[in-house]
């Protein structure tokens, strides 16, 4: 697993889990559970920066990156393509809360939803770069609700294992920032 740490908004250390595992073993893998609501696993961490390659058994792919994101892009931080089919859903980008809004084209039909985030703990001396499962409806969403609160992210105890990643095992993470969505879909029938 590379470490790497990157400045965010000149105070803060961002550190990225490039290859970290997500450890839910126990669980019906998310991933490929194809029977999974569009709002389930909101909040589940998985640990890579970009999408996984399938998300509630979908792999087609609409993403749109974040206002904030586009304007003060982070050194080291991937590209972010638009997806594997990217007029499956029409998004909405802003400056506030909503950051990100979306809504499934006609012939589409959302699986679920997933967000680049950076991931914020007190106890923690860094600051997570990471991509989580996030919520959505059958055919439209958006980030952060009228609260302006986001999902809470627990990262699982023995997910990183030993070495400097160790430090955010178990404990739960707000998101900070929201750097790009990725929503999943499959043709409605």
């Amino acid at each position: 697993m590379k470490l790497r740490s990157l400045a965010l908004a000149g105070a803060f250390v961002v550190a990225i889990a490039a290859a970290a595992p997500a450890a839910h073993a126990a669980k019906p893998n998310p991933e490929n559970d194809a029977k999974a609501a569009p709002n389930a696993h909101a909040g589940y961490f998985l640990g890579t920066q970009g999408p996984t390659y399938s998300w509630h058994g979908c792999t087609a792919t609409a993403t749109q990156r974040t206002l904030s994101a586009m304007q003060k892009p982070i050194a080291g931080e991937p590209a972010i393509d638009e997806g594997t089919k990217p007029k499956a859903v029409r998004f909405t980008t802003s400056p506030s809360a909503p950051f990100v809004s979306w809504k499934a084209n006609a012939g589409w039909r959302i699986c679920g939803a997933q967000a680049s985030v950076v991931l914020y703990n007190p106890t923690v001396d860094a600051q997570l770069w990471s991509q989580v499962g996030y919520a959505s409806g059958p055919t439209s969403g958006s980030t952060s609700p009228i609260s302006g609160e986001e999902h809470s992210v627990k990262i699982p105890k023995r997910t990183f294992g030993a070495g400097d990643y160790q430090r955010f095992d178990g404990k739960t993470f707000s998101i900070r920032e929201i750097r790009a969505v990725t929503i999943f879909v499959k043709k409605r029938r």
